[in-house]
């Protein structure tokens, strides 16, 4: 009876331990979770972050139409940002811009199709992919602004459409 009493009271020592040797590794594992925790919180607002930038670039975007339609294309090339300015003089942005805008007519419309953004030593931009229908032909453009100034910024306008060659 005494070796089952000894051996009841040791598993009881051993249950009354554990509590406290689970609580240490709970409280290890807490410590190790709180920066994955903040790094999917900053992920979480960077989601926010990254929705409101391609919001702005949309307005910029619809800004960017309206100008071509009113043959406003100085317009754009004043608003541009620097990095734009500097690969293509405000000339030649204008004679591409009216190239474009005579070649396929008025925009009609369009949505985004996708969006990068993108951080680096420059600053912060966003890529947008666009899907556009012109009086004249369907095109597929490619926005990119600097959203760490406001407003948003043109640094890059590419446009893919067989009604440019055909047109």
């Amino acid at each position: 009876m005494r070796s089952v009493g000894r051996a009841l009271g040791h598993c009881a020592r051993r249950l009354t331990a554990a509590p406290s040797r689970l609580g240490l590794l709970a409280v290890r594992d807490r410590q190790m979770w709180k920066p994955i925790i903040a790094a999917a919180m900053l992920a979480g607002l960077a989601g926010c972050s990254a929705k409101q930038d391609a919001d702005a670039a949309t307005a910029q975007i619809t800004a960017f139409h309206q100008q071509l339609d009113a043959g406003n294309f100085d317009a754009v090339y004043e608003n541009a940002d620097p990095i734009m300015k500097a690969s293509a003089s405000e000339t030649t942005l204008v004679q591409i811009l009216a190239a474009v805008h005579r070649k396929l007519g008025n925009f009609k419309s369009g949505s985004a199709v996708g969006w990068n953004e993108n951080l680096n030593p420059q600053g912060r931009f966003m890529s947008v992919n666009y899907s556009a229908k012109y009086e004249r032909g369907d095109a597929t453009e490619n926005f990119v602004y600097r959203i760490d100034s406001a407003p948003a910024r043109l640094v890059g306008y590419h446009i893919n459409s067989t009604a440019l060659i055909l047109n």
